[in-house]
């Protein structure tokens, strides 16, 4: 087997991201996938896609804020090349406000995000809507115009085929069992590669822990489940640690639980209770029929944040771990910058991305 340019390890939304991004500039790439493309966290339901609160601004913020403005271009091009659509839109996102201090807080982010977000998205104070019942809202609705969604697993099949018009290839069923610089190695037998990307989700930590000297990541549980339900245009909602994802087709997503204790990844009854307390926060949802329950493991990096960037004792190979709950709204940033590492350029990122930040 010849020698690739890259191999990336993983094949959800964060590993496509970033062969893409290679494969766009002339490297040859292989992506080696445990099981099926988007098998994982990035094949589920929800897909929420939003910005940091302005405030406290930071490089980080500021990474995660480009990444959303760019994301309608990018999922346009991914889209047209593949003839798949990834359920991508820039629909915003409505909040309730339940306290006073929570209505001075957004009145400040209000402002905030008139310079923050440089004019081009705003962080509106509105007095009620539609979609939210006057007693869930007695200090008003907080609405971003920022925030947008994506249907996951379509947003991956979409990214796949995209990888795949542009010369990637894809291996599936070939999981990795060990890597070192410039090698990765399986039951299938070995590859080999001038640059490694290690996307592997929560099945990647263990790839890394012993170069690292300890645990880099752990997996959190989500349940998720779709509905029967058309919201039409609506933006997203958010309370009370629940999401509610109007998508394209006439369907809404609801979720997601975040478990950290958890024996099977399996829909639970933790599901139900999402379901049934956001029926009664969004009434606007009534009864409708659940199409479609889900659960999966998102990876957490051990410091929460993505971990991204060169492993300190691994020549030519480069972390895209930790995605998360922002990993769907920065995917395709993260694959531009694993592509400079890989390419040999060097990237300023946020400090606390890096990898070096999450081994102090």
């Amino acid at each position: 087997m010849s020698k690739r340019d890259v191999i990336v390890i993983g094949g959800g939304i964060w590993g496509l991201a970033c062969a893409y991004a290679c494969a766009q500039r002339g490297q040859s790439v292989a992506v080696y996938e445990l099981e099926k493309i988007g098998k994982g966290a990035s094949g589920g339901v929800v897909g929420a896609m939003s910005p940091n609160v302005p405030e406290s601004w930071n490089a980080m913020k500021q990474f995660q804020f480009e990444a959303l403005v760019s994301a309608k271009d990018f999922w346009a091009e991914v889209d047209a090349l593949s003839g798949v659509s990834s359920g991508y839109g820039r629909i915003g996102r409505l909040m309730p406000i339940t306290t006073a201090r929570e209505r001075t807080l957004c009145e400040e982010r209000a402002e905030n995000a008139k310079t923050l977000w440089q004019g081009r998205y705003h962080w509106n104070v509105l007095a009620a809507h539609p979609l939210l019942p006057i007693e869930a809202t007695p200090f008003g609705v907080s609405h971003d115009t920022l925030s947008a969604r994506m249907f996951p697993s379509k947003a991956v099949a979409s990214l796949a085929q995209a990888c795949l018009y542009l010369g990637v290839e894809i291996i599936e069923h070939s999981p990795v069992t060990g890597l070192d610089s410039g090698v990765i190695y399986g039951d299938w037998g070995e590859a080999r590669a001038g640059a490694i990307i290690l996307a592997a989700g929560v099945e990647g930590f263990s790839l890394l822990d012993p170069y690292m000297d300890c645990t880099t990541g752990t997996g959190v549980k989500g349940q998720a489940a779709l509905l029967d339900c058309d919201l039409g245009n609506a933006s997203q909602l958010y309370a009370d640690g629940v999401y509610v994802i109007p998508h394209a087709g006439g369907v809404t997503a609801i979720g997601s639980t975040a478990e950290k204790a958890w024996d099977h990844v399996v829909v639970d009854e933790k599901l139900e209770a999402v379901i049934a307390k956001a029926r009664v926060i969004f009434p606007s949802l009534g009864r409708a029929p659940v199409l479609q329950r889900w659960a999966g493991v998102r990876p957490k990096a051990r410091r929460r944040y993505p971990m991204l960037g060169p492993v300190p004792s691994l020549n030519g190979v480069f972390s895209a771990m930790g995605a998360y709950t922002i990993g769907f709204g920065i995917a395709h940033a993260v694959g531009g910058v694993l592509a400079d590492f890989a390419g040999g350029n060097t990237v300023d990122l946020p400090k606390n991305f890096t990898v070096n930040w999450h081994m102090e």
